[in-house]
């Protein structure tokens, strides 16, 4: 039967709270006749066809009824009552979504039912912050280079890579494949990363925690502004990641994704297409296991790699470099330059099991192993010889479980706890050192500045319960994280020697000697806690005010004193005026981050008892001739220490977001909005102690150790909480979610980062004495990004022309700054990363970044369930010549540049070509 808009109406109902739960969904809405009157005691059930599970409510007096805490997926509402006409309803749910469906009846004919088949209204009209969902259809249909899952967080404005300025895999002491992520300009170390609702971090380095298949991932929302206060432990944005689940009917996927060097074009770099064979396959499992109550998913996917890199030193200085090793008696292994291997083995394997129980419980069960193995994965490549590197060997192991529990129907109880082992090895590619860096030109020898090795256990419980009391919402709980961590850290155990040019390399007058003596890992422990309360008050039928409160306190070892007063106040409203197509958000908060553990682990070890570091200069009593190095510490040396502020304190933000985004029907929206950012207290390393004199100036005037302020020290590393950063950002986003046919994504956004101190927690400024001498444009200084993303189906029908999808991904970056830098240390602080007088941090411009990817499939059908996907991928479609950052040393000054200075000196990836199968059932 044909029903009108005068007797039948469904709209959005705003009736409903903001987001009850990070990974599940919710559905709460009213029952009214025609008049406008609350309809009481209608039964309401809702089916979902995943699990093969009904549940049924009765609307109160008021008419309302609600459903919380599902499982995100489709679903079928029926609202049927003897007086009115029966309504079916069908909806798709997303994870963290509050759906409100207002359901006006009719009065009852003769076998009359309405059946209405369309999406949920894509605006949220409750969300106070800025976030967006990446979906099942994009995940699964997108081209994504190396199946990397944190890259879908790229499709959303306000997101970029993290400007490490070299051209490697994995970056710090992760095994997560690939570059970090910056939300709204600000450092990666600076996200947290949620899966199922806890904790996926690697909270030695502050970066992801391990790696999952892209298949396991069902839905990936990134959080760039005003999270609720639920979320924790970050100071800048929040990828939540809800993992997939089995349903009621056994599906299965076999696939492999297969390259080779044949098909790619040639690196810019390289004097032919550099050597690349590799294949990605795996197979997921999923459906009902004991009857209809247990769900069971898993997958395994394997990758093996065979691929290469490009050291990009010019031959000529190769020759002179080696020339002057043999010469000098240098031990370890000669520089080479062009082509290096690498590639990558890895393994991934997940299980995850549901389980409906009585009593209102929903228990759930996973298992995760990651396990990678990589020759040359770090530190290699560009300016840096193949010494340099380092190999990867990681195995990470996670266990979760949780149990989601109505208690009553207006009391809800979420219960979650995980155990994850990790482990990680970085075994360096030079044994015998020491390690060379020859200013602008050339870096070779040993691996130094990373550790060798890093060994991690985490044990988390998170408890929350959700109260409904009239139009509030209320949320409330507790997390508890523990952390057990050894890194192995040697630094610069085997020598490091620093040169100025060729010229001085051939004279062996280096400007620079470090070398370090003791103990090379540190053990330490860091328990974590967090508690939060939070209220959803719905205000008016359009209003909706998030108030929460949340505090998070982290233990690190003596004598570092707890950091006690992280009380974050956060608050948002959502207003939907007029005809409800439009939602008004804005929110204002305050974020706390935590600290790294490889800073307090590394002042720990370099206390300057169980590990001393001698830093000398060429000349100076005691130096030794290079390449040789010291056999002990020298007696009459001064010491070297790294140490931490015992009152450091947590990074921190005050993030401010305004967005107005218009629906212009069920599955268009469009979202403009500004996002601000006031980073504090930001962590970095100062040396408390420099230098105030030159060797001539103070042997002048007769004052011992070049005038530092401690006589008995050398240089003193401090890192301390002294840095500040900020952010403002316009951010457009345009979705079009039709079910059939055509996807579309835009994303854009025009922004500005400044802060004082570099992407990296260790980064040191040009005066110790003056922070703000270094305030300029943030590494992650990215004014312009645009990302277009589509999916495109060809019309159902049979023969040659049906099964046919086109998936292409547009990215354009502006080009990133760079800091120019001179090859001697001008303010004699024994730091080379001086700037020529007059000019200030980060004003070199860099490259922009260009890219087209694209995705050709088509599906055959076999058999009724049988299904045959083969797809055609390419990557940097149109073979755009991407770089990294140049060449960042100008010489002894500006008006004598060296040839190299603003020079390319790595490349991403040219055109690659990736052929395709799915079989599916």
């Amino acid at each position: 039967m044909r029903i009108g808009p005068a007797i039948l109406l469904l709209v959005p109902c705003l009736h409903s709270f903001a987001q009850q739960a990070i990974t599940a969904s919710s559905i709460v809405g009213t029952v009214q006749d025609q008049t406008g009157s609350a309809v009481a005691d209608a039964q309401v059930k809702l089916f979902n066809p995943g699990r093969n599970r009904t549940q049924t409510t009765a609307s109160d007096a008021t008419g309302r009824y609600e459903f919380l805490y599902l499982p995100p997926g489709d679903y079928a509402l029926t609202v049927a009552d003897p007086r009115f006409i029966p309504i079916h309803r069908t909806l798709v749910l997303r994870a963290g979504q509050t759906a409100g469906v207002a359901l006006l009846l009719a009065i009852a004919g003769v076998n009359e039912t309405v059946t209405i088949d369309e999406r949920v209204a894509a605006l949220d009209p409750v969300r106070a912050g800025t976030s967006e969902v990446v979906l099942p259809e994009e995940i699964d249909a997108l081209p994504i280079n190396g199946r990397n899952y944190l890259d879908l967080a790229l499709l959303v404005p306000g997101v970029s890579r993290t400007n490490t300025g070299a051209a490697q895999r994995f970056a710090e002491t992760s095994a997560v494949p690939g570059t970090g992520i910056s939300i709204a300009g600000q450092r990666n170390l600076n996200n947290t990363f949620i899966i199922d609702g806890l904790s996926a971090n690697d909270d030695a380095a502050d970066l992801a925690g391990t790696a999952v298949s892209q298949e396991v991932v069902r839905e990936f929302q990134i959080v760039t502004s005003g999270g609720i206060a639920e979320f924790g432990r970050a100071s800048s944005g929040i990828v939540n990641i809800t993992t997939q689940s089995g349903g009621s009917q056994w599906h299965a996927r076999v696939y492999d994704f297969f390259r080779n060097q044949r098909l790619d074009a040639r690196n810019p770099f390289a004097a032919f297409n550099s050597p690349l064979t590799q294949s990605q396959y795996g197979a997921s499992l999923s459906g009902p296991v004991f009857g209809q109550h247990t769900f069971l998913f898993s997958n395994f996917e394997q990758t093996r790699q065979n691929a290469s890199g490009v050291v990009t030193i010019a031959p000529a200085n190769i020759s002179s470099i080696n020339a002057d090793l043999i010469a000098a008696g240098y031990r370890g292994p000669l520089a080479s330059t062009g082509e290096f291997p690498t590639g990558l083995e890895s393994t991934n394997f997940f299980a995850r099991a549901d389980h409906e129980a009585g009593a209102g419980h929903r228990l759930s069960l996973r298992y995760a192993l990651y396990d990678a193995a990589s020759t040359n994965a770090r530190g290699a490549g560009g300016l840096s010889a193949i010494t340099r590197g380092s190999a990867l060997q990681n195995r990470d192991q996670n266990v979760a479980a949780g149990d989601i529990a109505a208690f009553s129907p207006k009391v809800l109880n979420e219960a979650r706890a995980q155990f994850t082992h990790s482990r990680l090895g970085a075994p360096v590619n030079d044994n015998a050192g020491p390690a060379i860096n020859i200013s602008g030109i050339a870096n070779l020898g040993t691996a130094t500045s990373s550790p060798t090795a890093r060994d991690a256990d985490s044990f988390e419980v998170s408890e929350a319960i959700a109260i409904e009391r009239g139009a509030h919402f209320l949320k409330f709980g507790a997390d508890w994280l523990y952390n057990r961590v050894n890194i192995v850290f040697p630094g610069a155990l085997q020598g490091v020697y620093n040169f100025q040019n060729l010229a001085a390399l051939q004279a062996g007058r280096y400007l620079t000697f470090q070398q370090a003596f003791g103990a090379p890992s540190q053990l330490q422990s860091n328990p974590n806690a967090g508690v939060f309360v939070q209220d959803q008050w719905r205000l008016g039928s359009n209003f909706t005010a998030n108030l929460g409160l949340r505090y998070d306190v982290q233990r690190l070892p003596d004598p570092i004193r707890t950091d006690r007063n992280n009380i974050a106040p956060r608050a948002g409203i959502a207003y939907s005026p007029g005809n409800r197509k439009t939602v008004v958000r804005a929110s204002f908060g305050l974020y706390y981050d935590r600290i790294p553990l490889r800073a307090t682990s590394n002042a720990l070890q370099r206390d300057g008892s169980k590990y001393r570091v001698a830093a000398i200069s060429f000349g100076q009593a005691s130096a030794p001739v290079f390449p040789d190095v010291l056999p002990a510490f020298p007696a009459a040396q001064l010491i070297g220490t790294t140490t931490i502020d015992t009152r450091i304190q947590n990074g921190s933000s005050t993030q401010a977001s305004f967005e107005i985004e218009h629906a212009f029907n069920a599955a268009t929206t469009l979202s403009v909005g500004y996002l601000h950012v006031r980073g504090e207290h930001l962590i970095l390393s100062r040396n408390i102690n420099a230098p105030t004199l030159s060797a001539s100036g103070a042997a002048a005037l007769g004052i011992a150790n070049l005038g530092r302020p401690d006589p008995r020290y050398a240089n003193v590393s401090r890192y301390e909480s002294s840095g500040d950063s900020y952010y403002n950002g316009l951010l457009l986003s345009f979705q079009h979610r039709a079910a059939r046919n055509l996807r579309f994504r835009l994303s854009y956004n025009y922004s500005r980062a400044i802060d004082d101190t570099g992407n990296f927690f260790f980064s040191a400024p040009q005066n110790n004495s003056n922070l703000r001498d270094d305030r300029g444009p943030s590494d992650n200084d990215q004014r312009h990004r645009l990302t277009v993303a589509a999916t495109f189906d060809s019309p159902r029908t049979r023969g040659v022309l049906g099964g046919w999808q086109l998936a292409p991904l547009f990215t354009y970056t502006s080009p990133l700054p760079f800091n120019v830098q001179l090859n001697y240390d001008r303010n004699n602080d024994t730091n080379l990363n001086d700037r020529p007088f007059g000019v200030g941090r980060n004003t070199g411009v860099g490259f922009g970044f260009t890219s087209l990817d694209m995705r050709l499939s088509r599906a055959f059908r076999i058999t009724d369930r049988l299904r045959l996907q083969t797809l055609l991928e390419s990557f940097n479609t149109l073979n755009h010549s991407n770089f990294y950052l140049p060449n960042n040393v100008i010489g002894s000054g500006v008006g004598a540049p060296l040839a190299s200075f603003g020079q390319p000196a790595a490349a991403y990836d040219p055109r690659q070509l990736q052929i395709g199968l799915r079989l599916s059932f």
